[in-house]
C-alpha cells in the first residue's frame, strides 16, 4: 500500500500526495447534518409549499415540486378498496 498523506479543509477542498501514484480517490465522504433537499443540484424546490409532490422532469433533468402532476408517463395504481 502506498504512503498516503491528505488534508481536508472546511472549505471542501482536499489536498494530498501519494507516493508512486498520481491520483487520490476518496472511498467515502460524509456531509454535515445541515443539508436540505434543495441543496441537491438536480432538485428544483421553486414553489415549495404545503402539500406539494415531487416529480422528475426528463426535459430539464431535475426533480421539481408541484401541486399538479400532468404527465402521460405516470400511472398511479391505488390498489383495492
Amino acid at each position: 500500500m502506498p504512503n498516503l498523506k491528505a488534508k481536508i479543509s472546511t472549505s471542501g477542498s482536499m489536498k494530498g500526495t501519494a507516493a508512486g501514484q498520481r491520483n487520490i480517490t476518496a472511498k467515502s465522504a460524509s456531509l454535515g447534518s445541515s443539508m436540505a433537499l434543495g441543496d441537491l443540484t438536480d432538485v428544483d424546490i421553486t414553489g415549495q409549499a404545503d402539500g406539494v409532490m415531487m416529480i422528475y422532469d426528463g426535459t430539464s433533468g431535475t426533480y421539481k415540486v408541484t401541486t399538479q402532476i400532468q404527465n402521460e408517463n405516470l400511472n398511479l395504481i391505488g390498489g383495492t378498496y
